[in-house]
C-alpha cells in the first residue's frame, strides 16, 4: 500500500465516523426516547454547526474573490498590446533540430 492509498484509507475511515457521529446526533431525540443517556438537545447542533461553517466558508470565499480582485492590478488595454506584422502569419514555438 502506497502513501496515497494509505491517506485515502485515513480520510475514508474519519469520514465514516463523523457521519456515524452526524446521523446519531441528528436523530438524537428519537435514539434519547430508546437510551435514556443520550442528550436529546444534540439534533439542534447537528443541524445549526454545519449551517454555521458551510455560511462562514461561503462568505469567507466571497471576502477571498473581493481581496484578490481588490489586489489585482488591471489588465493592459487592447491597444497596447504588440501585434504581429502584417504578411508574417503567426508561427507556434520553435522546435530546436538536431
Amino acid at each position: 500500500m502506497n502513501r496515497d492509498q494509505l491517506y485515502g484509507g485515513l480520510i475514508f475511515i474519519a469520514s465514516l465516523v463523523i457521519a456515524v457521529i452526524y446521523i446519531a446526533a441528528f436523530l438524537a431525540e428519537t435514539i434519547s426516547a430508546v437510551l435514556p443517556v443520550w442528550p436529546a438537545w444534540l439534533d439542534w447542533w447537528a443541524v445549526a454547526i454545519p449551517v454555521f461553517v458551510f455560511t462562514l466558508a461561503a462568505l469567507l470565499f466571497l471576502m477571498w474573490i473581493g481581496w484578490t480582485m481588490l489586489r489585482t492590478p488591471p489588465p493592459a488595454p487592447v491597444e497596447s498590446i504588440e501585434t504581429e506584422p502584417a504578411g508574417e502569419p503567426s508561427r507556434g514555438p520553435e522546435k530546436h533540430k538536431e
